[in-house]
């Protein structure tokens, strides 16, 4: 009787962790979680792991990381976004290098399903979804139920990624990031340097991702390079502006009207300067200084005739104009 009491027993529960575990679970998805990387170029490494960002971008970034690490979950809340809005800016490239640390049970099932995801172009969000569990659920974070759920939640194909889950490409991928020369999660290289937190726990902070970053950054990234048609600029016109043909057309017949007026001046002073020695040639001659003065005379007579005759009305005025060019 105690052996047939244990058999059922056993039986009981087995049958009760059978429906347990086909029992729908909760996968909270995060809202607006394709919209934070939008704008954002996604690739994979030649190991296959995830980037974001320009592969020519002047930084590269790396973060080695598990989904089971408390403290990966902590520079995920603390830095991502900073890291993320460089990414955008074009001065960084991201690499999630995927390890299998930390405390939280199925950490490589964890990572197979976020690898997965990005095979249908979601291991970004995917893995959002995981550290968003690994604070929310703890230790049940990672079941196989919930991994399928969230998968489903996103609106991944599940067949598609159940049959990727134990691919030898994903394995592959895991396989390298193990063999990474790191010691420790979170790891987060800069250009191929560690970051060393200061901080308590090894994690580091915003701050110091970001000089890292900074200092890193070459002394010209970002600043606008002269274009080929800054090579013919004229002397003065500003640094990326095109020429423009009539504008310079208008500047070449200005010239050339500033230099005409010039030369009409130089030659006016020059005639000037003739009359004056003319003048001074005739007054050296008496009898020609005394024809100068009758001449004078006789046109101030002529004006005062000819000022009479307006006073006397409009007709008297056009004869005397008449009779004056006669």
């Amino acid at each position: 009787m105690i052996l047939l009491l244990a058999i059922v027993i056993v039986a009981v529960v087995a049958v009760a962790m059978i429906v347990v575990s086909n029992q729908p679970v909760e996968a909270h998805i995060p809202p607006d979680l394709t919209e934070r990387y939008d704008n954002v170029s996604r690739s994979f490494s030649v190991e296959g792991y995830p980037q974001l960002g320009e592969l020519n971008a002047p930084v590269t970034l790396e973060e080695y990381a598990s989904f089971a690490c408390p403290g990966c979950e902590a520079l995920h809340s603390d830095s991502f976004d900073a890291i993320l809005d460089r990414v955008r800016a074009g001065q960084v490239l991201y690499t999630y290098v995927p390890m299998q640390t930390g405390s939280i049970p199925n950490a490589q099932g964890a990572a197979r399903a976020a690898l997965c995801a990005g095979r249908q172009g979601m291991f970004w969000e995917m893995h959002d979804v995981l550290f968003d569990w690994q604070t929310r659920y703890a230790n049940t974070a990672y079941s196989q139920n919930r991994l399928l759920a969230g998968a489903d939640g996103l609106g991944l194909n599940t067949s598609t990624l159940t049959n990727c889950f134990n691919s030898a490409a994903i394995s592959d991928t895991l396989n390298s990031a193990m063999s990474e020369d790191v010691t420790g999660t979170p790891t987060v290289q800069v250009n191929g340097v560690t970051i060393v937190a200061e901080r308590a726990g090894g994690v580091p902070s915003t701050a110091e991702i970001v000089k890292a970053i900074d200092d890193a950054t070459p002394n010209d990234w970002g600043i606008a390079q002269a274009s080929p048609a800054d090579a013919n600029q004229l002397p003065g016109t500003p640094p990326g502006q095109a020429e423009d043909p009539e504008a310079e057309a208008q500047t070449a017949e200005d010239a050339i009207e500033e230099e005409s007026a010039a030369s009409a001046e130089t030659e006016q002073a020059d005639g000037n300067e003739t009359a004056a020695v003319a003048e001074v040639d005739v007054t050296e001659d008496g009898s020609d200084l005394e024809a100068v003065d009758n001449d004078e005379e006789d046109a101030a007579a002529a004006e005062v005739t000819l000022a009479e005759q307006v006073d006397d009305g409009e007709p008297e005025q056009a004869q005397a104009t008449e009779a004056s060019e006669g």
